[in-house]
């Protein structure tokens, strides 16, 4: 595996590493895409364009074997390359519908970026917009995969904001990367609602079930 500061080749797969020229497809000429053919083909996008809690939630794809795979190997293995792997497909459109937006993503823990090197999200946020706010918080280390469906309703007392008043007014995307019981999503909500933004629009990268939403 590849860490922080040994990323692959440009003309290879971000993560197959198989070379890019070998496998050409009318997506490789049209745009500039790190990931080849058969790893693209791997992605099982939904789009699922819903509201959530009478904001526009948007969801890209399903959290499947091969999407927890490579978020392990993003984020617990320390893979930093793969930022740019998550939103190949989507990264020229959303430059272009996001540019007036702050993008907000989902806490992560301080310590773990200290490990890592990089902030997860916030990294993957840098990949289409330069407008992200970092901060939201965690008040303590925890991994929302440990907690039972009990303790991660009770998510809203573990997460924090601050430098909030750059958000009054603006246009926000809440941006996470995956949806279980929401209850991440709903505190980051909440707080931001506070700081009276023109609008909050919410976008993750995958789910486990739309209907446990």
């Amino acid at each position: 595996m590849y860490s922080y500061h040994q990323r692959p080749q440009q003309n290879e797969c971000l993560i197959c590493h198989t070379p890019l020229l070998q496998q050409i497809s009318l997506a490789h000429l049209l745009y500039t895409l790190p990931l080849c053919q058969k790893c693209l083909s791997q992605f099982h996008i939904i789009d699922i364009q819903t509201t959530f809690h009478h904001h526009p939630l948007r969801i890209l794809y399903e959290y499947d074997d091969f999407f927890k795979s490579l978020l392990y190997q993003y984020k617990g293995l320390y893979d930093y390359a793969l930022k740019d792997a998550f939103l190949c497909s989507y990264q020229s459109c959303f430059h272009i519908q996001y540019q007036d937006y702050i993008i907000a993503v989902a806490p992560s823990s301080f310590q773990e970026n200290e490990k890592r090197g990089f902030a997860p999200m916030e990294s993957i946020a840098y990949s289409f917009s330069s407008h992200v706010f970092t901060g939201l918080y965690k008040k303590e280390m925890y991994k929302q995969s440990d907690l039972s469906f009990a303790e991660r309703k009770r998510v809203k007392d573990k997460i924090g904001i601050q430098n909030e008043t750059v958000l009054k007014g603006k246009k926000v995307l809440i941006f996470d990367d995956v949806i279980t019981s929401s209850s991440t999503l709903t505190t980051c909500l909440s707080l931001i609602e506070k700081c009276h933004p023109q609008k909050i629009e919410l976008l993750v990268l995958s789910t486990k079930s739309f209907m446990t939403l």
